[in-house]
């Protein structure tokens, strides 16, 4: 063995020494060559040895090498497919999937007597959930088509009322026309036996004789008119404090009412006018007292049928009474009638049913339960109305794009992958929607990296074939390389 480690005494062929023929001896001469011969051969033998071990630590030495250079290479090419894979993603794992839920309640307050559903039980659009009991609203409907019915009786009872009224008034006021025509083709024979003088101060006396017949006709009937109203309005404030008529009925009434004591006296200034021009024509016919007889009695019949007319005139005002009567009870049967809808309606809600698909949650209702409008009874979670919110560092907002495509995974289901779209990026980040938000301005400031709120839409597809629950957390990884739509 040597000093130098891992070789032996074969690494090392020792050398073979030559024995010289010592003169003299013949046959140590021949020995000596037979033993050289050998030690030859020995000699080679231990080459072959050492060069046969020393051979296969060479080529182990190498399959090293070469495995070690391909090992680097493997982790390099792996370096660089992880780098390509990953570069220009923003990935985050502070997600959360999102979705419309829909708050139920009732739009009237009445006890519960089924309750048509179980939690996590889904639901289609129109399905009953929550009955309430119908009995006090079937009685509201009685009471309502009761009232509809007396305004309808009342309203027909007006019709007929009106129409009588104006064939009366359509009859007298023919009647007192017939009558004017009939008396004003005996004037022009007075007025012929008069001479220019006479016929001109008859011609004055006429006019103001017409002028106070006139008047009077119109005192008359503003007078008519006035007590008319103010029956009118005292018969309606009797009602208003009955409660069968509105306030706005008797505003009407009190405004014709001053209306028609304003006619009134300015029919008596006129009458008043006119009776003065009569005393100044009488004045000047003091001396045709014969034909201002006759011009007289002609226009005394004349006046009389016109004061017919006038009188019969005067029941248009009734006639105008009855159509406000008539509206008034229209109005109150339309109002009767949205009641009895009103109160279908209300019936109609007793029972609850569902506005969309979705699946019940937060059931709260029970059986025998007394509620009030808007109160809480169950949720509709909607089947295809889910999305995930991903909030993204601020450092990291720079590339983002709505439209970019978004792998999404679940943490509920590990195998499944979920692809959709950035959606649209906050306005605010999330901290200064919080109930406390922070103020740097107080304290000692500690910057803090702050999260913004990226919604992501999925695929409906997808959706449609592995529907998620909301508020299941969820790791997103977004493609900043995609193309924004």
């Amino acid at each position: 063995m040597t000093d130098a480690p891992g070789k032996t005494d074969l690494d090392a062929p020792r050398p073979v020494t030559e024995e010289r023929p010592r003169p003299g001896v013949a046959g140590s001469a021949d020995g000596h060559s037979a033993s050289a011969a050998h030690d030859a051969g020995v000699a080679r033998v231990a080459r072959t040895v050492v060069e046969t071990a020393v051979r296969p630590r060479l080529n182990l030495r190498r399959i090293a090498l070469l495995a070690a250079a391909a090992a680097g290479i493997i982790v390099l090419i792996a370096l660089v497919v992880y780098w390509r894979a990953n570069a220009g993603l923003v990935k985050t794992d502070n997600a959360q999937t999102t979705g419309d839920i829909a708050p139920i309640s009732s739009r009237i307050p009445g006890t519960i007597v089924k309750v048509d559903v179980v939690e996590n039980q889904h639901v289609a659009a129109g399905a009953p959930l929550v009955e309430l009991d119908p009995q006090d609203y079937q009685v509201a409907i009685a009471r309502a088509q009761a009232s509809l019915n007396a305004a309808q009786a009342q309203v027909r009872a007006l019709q007929a009322a009106l129409g009588a009224q104006q064939q009366q008034f359509e009859a007298g006021l023919s009647a007192a026309q017939a009558h004017v025509q009939a008396t004003q083709p005996t004037l022009p024979q007075a007025h012929a036996q008069l001479d220019m003088q006479d016929r001109t101060t008859a011609a004055q006396l006429a006019q103001a004789n017409v002028r106070v017949t006139t008047a009077a006709a119109g005192v008359a009937a503003a007078k008519s008119v006035a007590d008319t109203a103010a029956k009118t309005l005292t018969r309606d404030r009797q009602l208003l404090a009955q409660g069968a008529i509105a306030q706005q009925q008797i505003d009407a009434d009190a405004s014709a009412y001053e209306t028609a004591r304003a006619q009134y006296q300015a029919a008596q200034d006129e009458l008043a006018q006119a009776k003065s021009d009569v005393l100044t024509a009488q004045a000047a016919r003091q001396q045709v007292a014969i034909a201002r007889s006759a011009i007289e009695v002609s226009q005394g019949q004349l006046s009389g049928a016109q004061a017919q007319v006038q009188q019969a005139a005067a029941g248009a005002t009734v006639v105008r009474q009855r159509a406000q009567e008539l509206a008034a009870a229209e109005a109150q049967a339309a109002d009767a009638a949205q009641a009895v809808r009103a109160a279908r309606l209300n019936l109609d809600r007793t029972v609850i049913r569902a506005p969309v698909d979705g699946w019940v949650t937060n059931r709260t209702a029970q059986i025998g339960q007394v509620i009030q409008p808007n109160q809480p009874l169950l949720s509709l979670t909607l089947s295809q109305s889910v999305w995930v919110v991903a909030n993204v560092k601020e450092t990291q907002l720079g590339r983002l794009r709505p439209g970019q495509p978004v792998r999404v995974r679940i943490d509920a289901y590990r195998g499944r992958t979920y692809h959709g779209r950035v959606d649209s990026i906050g306005a605010a980040t999330g901290s200064t929607t919080a109930l406390l938000p922070p103020d740097n301005a107080t304290g000692n400031f500690v910057k803090v990296v702050q999260l913004v709120p990226v919604r992501i839409t999925l695929d409906a597809s997808e959706l449609s074939q592995r529907p998620l629950q909301v508020g299941l957390s969820a790791e997103v990884a977004i493609d900043t390389r995609g193309t924004a739509r």
